[in-house]
């Protein structure tokens, strides 16, 4: 289990940066096309020598500062696809980098800002109670009973599909992290209410501590454990969620890469049976979500139980 969690956790690290720096691993911009190679397999093509640390398109490192230095290349004319290419000729290598961006740094963002939600409302319901715990756990279960997928899928469909695409991005990553948080808020709820009847959390409200400064001092500190864990588990369910929203076409739109539009050729019987590479967007997503899952499993069974409220 020990080189298990190792090698996910390198996994996610190798990801994560890649995602943070897609234009300095990837060769060639991911939307260039090279119509002379089309479903080109990977491999060099007319006489291209790998070099590293080369001169390639100019592109903007986190989208600010000018560059052209990438990992590695080919000089002109040769063509060095790693992964091949797809259709139109846009190296797939250099796609699947980008994509990552959107699925390995939006997805997380959303899983983050839902589970802020969660325990935000859901300890505030525990440790208020009364009428404030019986409306907020009314409005949870309302958000749970309905198959937040497909109300996903018919808000996305309602908007136009022309949006640009930071704008289509913000919206569907906001669908996701505004109807994801009421699961976890329950957990938290529950934490919180049992809590309540602790010594130390006792001993606090009989000093005069306002709830505000119970829960800030006394129970939050015993949640983290658990915030961490909803949130490792939770970031695969959005990386999926965005995947299959762009894979029907209602996520990120064309020709910004994303893992989830990546896989729109595979629906052709022909791509799906000749052209093995162009499964490598599939590939990555269960690699890093089984990675996600071996994370957040170990760190469950091994995060210790705080003791600063008890101080």
């Amino acid at each position: 289990m020990r080189k298990a969690r190792i090698a996910a956790w390198a996994l996610l690290a190798c990801a994560c940066v890649i995602a943070i720096f897609p234009d300095f691993f990837s060769p060639y911009s991911p939307s260039h096309q090279y119509r002379d190679f089309p479903y080109a397999s990977p491999g060099r093509y007319q006489g291209a020598s790998v070099q590293w640390l080369v001169r390639g398109e100019p592109y903007r490192w986190l989208g600010v500062m000018p560059a052209s230095i990438r990992l590695f290349g080919s000089p002109e004319p040769g063509r060095l696809f790693l992964l091949g290419t797809d259709e139109f000729g846009r190296d797939w290598f250099s796609r699947l980098c980008h994509g990552a961006s959107v699925s390995l740094l939006l997805a997380p963002l959303a899983a983050l800002l839902s589970i802020a939600l969660a325990v935000g409302i859901g300890a505030w319901a525990g440790i208020r109670g009364g009428m404030v715990d019986a409306l907020l756990t009314r409005v949870s279960e309302a958000f749970v009973v309905l198959p937040w997928f497909y109300v996903v899928v018919a808000l996305r469909a309602a908007l136009p599909l022309s949006l640009a695409a930071p704008v289509s991005m913000a919206i569907v990553f906001a669908l996701l992290a505004a109807l994801g948080w009421a699961t976890p808020s329950r957990l938290f709820r529950a934490a919180v209410l049992s809590l309540e009847h602790r010594e130390f959390v006792l001993a606090a409200r009989a000093t005069g501590a306002t709830r505000g400064r119970i829960l800030r001092a006394h129970i939050l500190p015993f949640l983290w454990p658990a915030v961490r864990t909803q949130l490792l588990i939770s970031v695969p369910v959005y990386i999926l969620t965005e995947v299959t929203l762009s894979f029907l076409g209602l996520g990120v739109a064309d020709p910004t890469p994303t893992w989830g539009g990546m896989l729109v050729p595979l629906q052709q019987y022909v791509v799906l049976t000749t052209y093995p590479w162009m499964w490598a967007p599939a590939v990555a997503i269960v690699a890093v979500c089984l990675a996600l899952q071996v994370v957040g499993r170990d760190t469950h069974m091994s995060a210790p139980v705080s003791t600063n409220g008890a101080q």
